[in-house]
């Protein structure tokens, strides 16, 4: 991270300094507050750049571990989405990793909108890699945003197919094995888990739970959502 310390006020020359590669400036005399502030934001915004999902932009692994930690510490009541999409590879494999990017671009805007129109104004979101996503709500608020994921995206994952295959709902090629078959159309599942009825010691105790109910839900086909209920 680059500051520059400057003896100008001339705003050219700042604006020369910032396009020459440099984070920040402070101009000189400076305030050691003020300086130290400024640090720790630039290593602040540094570390949230690194860490954010090169394809989505979305936070990435660092900042869900983070966002899920200070859920758990605040005790208060929320609500975990951990969302994938169902025969993704097949899809890459008959359309390419190009358009499989456009598809995970596609999720990630749906699950936005849903966030925004439904959930609340501190919700959370972040991109675990691939197409694996998390989303943090309100125990309120869970079932309207993932009913929302799942229509949006079952509206809008019409582009990626023709008519005929979205008519069969299915498509007809050759899978992994060279043999011809009926591959099913790519869907989201979401396995929901909040704190209401069971307290959680660790994020890992979430995401083990969130992974076996997450297979329970692949196992029903196309796009659901399915919140765990046990005490």
């Amino acid at each position: 991270s680059i500051i520059l310390l400057m003896d100008t006020k001339d705003s050219m020359a700042k604006i020369k300094g910032i396009y020459a590669g440099a984070d920040d400036y402070v101009e000189r005399p400076f305030d050691p507050a003020e300086f130290l502030a400024r640090v720790k934001a630039s290593f602040v915004r540094m570390t949230r750049d690194l860490d954010a999902n090169p394809l989505t932009k979305l936070p990435g692994n660092i900042s869900v571990l983070k966002e899920m930690e200070s859920r758990l510490k605040s005790q208060s009541l929320f609500a975990v989405g951990y969302l994938d999409l169902n025969k993704f590879k097949e899809f890459n494999d008959l359309h390419g990793f190009e358009m499989g990017d456009k598809v995970i671009v596609f999720t990630a805007e749906v699950i936005m909108k849903a966030l925004k129109e439904c959930g609340e104004s501190n919700d959370f979101l972040g991109h675990i890699g691939g197409d694996d996503f998390i989303f943090v709500t309100s125990v309120d608020k869970w079932e309207a945003v993932s009913q929302q994921i799942v229509d949006e995206f079952e509206t809008g994952k019409k582009v990626f197919y023709s008519p005929e295959d979205i008519q069969r709902g299915f498509v007809v090629a050759k899978n992994r094995q060279g043999e011809v078959s009926k591959i099913p159309l790519v869907g989201v599942s979401i396995a929901v888990l909040s704190n209401e009825l069971r307290m959680f010691s660790h994020v890992g105790q979430i995401g083990q739970i969130a992974a076996e109910l997450k297979h329970y839900a692949k196992s029903l086909g196309g796009s659901v959502y399915v919140k765990d209920r046990r005490k």
